[in-house]
């Protein structure tokens, strides 16, 4: 019974944390054209780590809770490749009514490796799962994207 219940565990961390989509920025990026007519970013990633002149943005693999009227904090890091060494500017997109991220333009330094944000949600914030867009733009070559996961909670 331990076995299964190991399996099952490895096997619901596996999915989650397969869960999180990025795709690569920096200049070492390229575009490929797809099947559907637009284009496709493409990285001759290495085995292990990124590929040269690439970053990879991070973002916490379980949703950050945060309950109405209160703040949480997210931590976005930076996985640089060789000769990447740029700073980062991170953009938000489709944040939920009532959720403030601080700061509202954050900066991944070439010498820091994450950036610390606020979430806060007003008393009156929307309740709920959600997924906030979140782009890394290098002084330099293409932009990075990954998804961070909220869930608002009712207060009680």
């Amino acid at each position: 019974m331990k076995t299964l219940l190991s399996g099952l565990a490895a096997a619901a961390l596996a999915m989650t944390i397969g869960c999180t989509q990025s795709t690569p920025g920096g200049p070492g990026v390229t575009a490929a054209p797809n099947s559907s007519g637009g284009t496709t970013t493409v990285a001759n990633k290495p085995i292990i780590g990124e590929a040269d002149d690439t970053f990879k943005m991070n973002t916490p693999v379980l949703a950050t809770r945060v309950t109405q009227g209160e703040s949480a904090t997210a931590k976005i890091s930076v996985s640089r490749g060789k000769n990447f060494d740029e700073d980062v500017a991170l953009k938000f997109m489709d944040v939920p009514k009532g959720v403030t991220l601080t700061p509202v333009t954050p900066m991944i330094a070439k010498s820091d490796k994450e950036a610390t944000i606020d979430v806060q949600a007003a008393s009156d914030a929307a309740i709920g799962e959600f997924t906030v867009k979140v782009s890394g733009h290098p002084e330099k070559g293409a932009d990075a994207t990954s998804e961070l996961k909220l869930t608002i909670l009712e207060k009680k």
